[in-house]
């Protein structure tokens, strides 16, 4: 027989479409070193193996704490045969932490990251480990690997959609085991697999659409246009686009469950080195002046092209015309079309199941009174259980991070026969303005 213990699970409620302090914050920072063979065994890597090795999880809650305890430094400028022995990953997890910081609040403020490097070549169970070692206390996770996100399938069809369906999965099982997390994934958009020229091309007509009903993944691509990024990429021999994860991630954990990431009015990326995107990849082929043949910049990519993107459910940086010294997030989706198709729903019903699962965990193996007439549980339990979950469910409500909700019990569990308690609750999300229309004319009077 199972040990007790309270299971919860998601129950897609089929929703149209177009339609107390908690651990909420906490973020992980996993960076798939499998294409960076020689990185903890040579030059910086090497000499740093002190501080941070391949496998380990560290905590930090702010930036300069991971300069100091762990070695990870920001880029310096070094000429290419001392870029190894000079900069980390070419200063990657450095900036991603940076940028963490800066949009979670503040550059040199404080936060909850964990942070690894491991080689995932062959599975994703360092997803598992880093949220074992947080003690399940992890709620979002950017993954950063170099593995390409798509690979090619025939010189005339779309590409296939790579690692998504697998990460969903170990999500999934996170969250039957009480750990649940939404994972933001970047992965190498520049490529599909192939170490060749055509390999190295990316057809913008050709990029799959990434819903694939893995509501607990979201995936993202585009980076700032700047010269230490462009930097970062040229020296990595495989050419991979450094992206925006850190400003990703850092801006979920600033922004309350439910809200989007995409909230124009809290959430803007622009800072001195992001005022202007590249999608980082189109033909990373080097030109005879070692330049990259076309990186797609954000000015050449028409509107009809962004909405595809979007509507085959990815996220990238994006601007707003009219609005100056504004780098946004396109929108806050994830892998589905479903109920749990924003980042913020996710986030939201994490929530509520760790704070009524919290609750709840005291009673495990508790007596309970029955109706001796009946045999079924008894009333005044019934009260009490969803006075409980109530007081969780509507102190978010007050917080305005649901709009409502419904405790449900059954009251003809007989409880004699299975020991086993059944409750139901749902809440009501909060709606998201994601197109506002406005209908605007002439007239020869106010009225």
């Amino acid at each position: 027989m199972a040990l007790g213990n309270v299971f919860i699970k998601d129950v897609d409620g089929n929703l149209p479409g177009n339609s107390y302090a908690g651990n909420e914050k906490v973020t992980g920072l996993l960076f798939d070193v499998s294409l960076q063979p020689d990185l903890f065994t040579t030059g910086y890597g090497k000499n740093n193996e002190g501080k941070v090795a391949l496998n380990d999880v560290i905590y930090i809650t702010n930036r300069k704490q991971s300069i100091k305890d762990y070695g990870i430094i920001e880029r310096i400028t070094v000429n290419e045969e001392n870029e190894k022995n000079e900069n980390f990953l070419h200063g990657i997890p450095a900036y991603h932490i940076r940028e963490f910081f800066r949009t979670s609040g503040n550059i040199d403020g404080n936060g909850k990251l964990y942070i690894m490097f491991a080689d995932c070549s062959e599975n994703w169970d360092a997803v598992e480990i880093m949220q074992r070692a947080s003690g399940g206390t992890v709620n979002q996770m950017g993954i950063w690997t170099e593995q390409p996100l798509w690979k090619i399938n025939g010189a005339a069809e779309k590409y296939n959609l790579n690692l998504v369906k697998g990460l969903n999965d170990k999500a999934v099982a996170l969250a039957e085991q009480n750990q649940p997390l939404s994972i933001v994934l970047y992965a190498n958009p520049s490529n599909t697999g192939a170490r060749s020229e055509e390999g190295n091309k990316i057809d913008l007509n050709k990029i799959p659409s990434c819903i694939c009903e893995a509501s607990r993944v979201s995936v993202i691509f585009g980076q700032a246009q700047n010269e230490i990024v462009s930097l970062m990429q040229k020296r990595n021999v495989n050419h991979t686009p450094p992206g925006f994860l850190g400003a990703v991630m850092g801006s979920i954990a600033k922004a309350n469950v439910h809200e989007s990431i995409a909230w124009v009015k809290q959430f803007n990326l622009f800072n001195d080195d992001f005022q202007s995107i590249e999608l980082g990849f189109g033909d990373i082929n080097l030109d005879v002046s070692d330049e990259f043949i076309s990186l797609n910049q954000y000015e050449s990519l028409s509107p009809v092209l962004l909405d595809d993107l979007d509507d085959k459910g990815y996220i990238f940086p994006i601007k707003y015309s009219g609005r100056e010294n504004g780098i946004y997030i396109s929108k806050d989706q994830t892998c589905s079309s479903a109920d749990f198709r924003t980042i913020a729903r996710n986030r939201t019903i994490n929530k509520s199941r760790r704070q009524v699962r919290e609750a709840l965990l005291p009673y495990v193996n508790s007596p309970l009174m029955v109706n001796p007439a009946t045999g079924f549980l008894a009333a005044s339990k019934i009260t009490a259980f969803k006075t409980l979950i109530g007081d969780i469910l509507n102190k978010m409500k007050t917080d305005q991070e649901i709009s409502g909700y419904a405790v449900n019990i059954d009251p003809s569990q007989n409880v004699l026969v299975n020991d086993t308690l059944k409750i139901g609750y749902v809440i009501v999300p909060v709606g998201v303005a994601v197109k506002i229309y406005v209908e605007e004319g002439l007239s020869l009077t106010d009225k």
